[in-house]
Parts: C-alpha cells; structure tokens; sequence
C-alpha cells in the first residue's frame, strides 16, 4: 500500500513536500496567462490611431521651424513655453541636450496651441512666427514673446472664461445637493395661502 507524502507549508506559503528523509522541497507554482488574439475591430482602431498620429506629426514636421539651433537657444525656448504651459494645465516641456536644425514635432505642435490661443483672445503681435525663427536669436525673441504672453492678464483671463464651469459638489453623503425650495412668491402663493397649507 503506498505511503501519502506528507506536504508542508513554506515560509513564504509555497507548497512543500518531505520525502523518504524528512527533508524539505520547495515546490515553485507558475502560473502563466495567456493573452488570446485582438479582435479584428480592435486591431482596425488601433490601426487607425497609428495612422492619425503619423499624420499629425507629419502635419507639425511640415510647418517645423528650421535653421541652426544650438541647445542653449533651443532651451531659452523650452523656457518661454513652460512659462505658459500651467495656464493651459500641462507639464513643463523637456529641456534639450543637443542643438538641431529642426524642431520637433511634439515642440511645434505646443508653440502651435499656444499661438491659436493667443489669436482666440485677440492677441496676434504676441504669438509666434514660425517663418522667422531661424537661429538662437530668433529662438530668444520668441522665448520673450513667451514669457510676457504668460503674464498677460487679459491672456490668463481668457483662457478662464474658456475653461468649463466646475460641476456642482456632492452632499456629503455622497448624493448631490437638493436646489433650495423656492420662495413662495415664486410659487404664485400668498403667505396666508402657504400657511394654511401647511395647518391643513
């Protein structure tokens, strides 16, 4: 008749079995899941998305600055835009480590945002032309364009009043506020009326 193997418990819960010397094993459980295959319309859409990225990017690498840029010039840019970037709630812009001939896509699609907004609150001699940034002094003339667009006021209280209303808070009970009963004159109720509805 066989003999049951008797089975502990590790330390970190793995199982553990004993054989004939009374000396423990430690039994490695794996445990491997597979991904199954993506649906035709999920491979379609992300397809798709690929293809709206590529095209953007290309769109902004279009219209892409060009000249000689060195790193010191590209960063007085970074600097002028991440002044800006909070008013619109996005991080800073990252710094650049080596100069280039072109800027990047990513770059020109933010200076592009920023330019639209400038525009929509009537303020076109403060945004960028893209046509007369050619080298490290052009870069700094924009960066300032920048940097004094981020202190504007009229600027700032634009891009507020673009900014949807906050929904109302909930109760603290977690249900949303009740509006408050109206007035009884807003009912077309005396106040004699009212109160003998409620005696009533």
């Amino acid at each position: 008749m066989a003999r049951g193997i008797p089975m502990e418990m590790g330390a970190k819960g793995a199982p553990m079995m004993k054989d004939e010397k009374g000396m423990g094993k430690k039994m490695s459980v794996e445990v491997e899941i597979e991904k199954g295959p993506m649906e035709p319309e999920e491979e379609e859409m992300m397809g798709k998305a690929r293809e709206m990225d590529d095209m953007e990017e290309e769109a902004y690498g279009a219209t892409a600055p060009r000249g000689d840029f060195s790193a010191g010039g590209l960063n007085a840019l970074v600097d002028g835009l991440n002044a800006v970037l909070p008013l619109f709630g996005m991080p800073d812009y990252e710094r650049f480590s080596d100069g280039m001939t072109t800027l990047p896509p990513k770059f020109v699609k933010q200076l592009t945002m920023v330019n639209e907004a400038a525009m929509a609150a009537g303020l076109d001699d403060m945004t960028i032309d893209f046509a007369t940034i050619t080298d490290d002094k052009s870069l700094k003339m924009a960066a300032g364009k920048l940097r004094a667009l981020a202190g504007n006021t009229s600027f700032k209280r634009f891009l507020r009043s673009e900014r949807p209303e906050a929904p109302t808070a909930p109760a603290p009970g977690g249900m949303p506020e009740e509006p408050m009963a109206a007035p009884a004159a807003q009912m077309g109720m005396s106040e004699d009326d009212l109160m003998m509805s409620r005696l009533s």
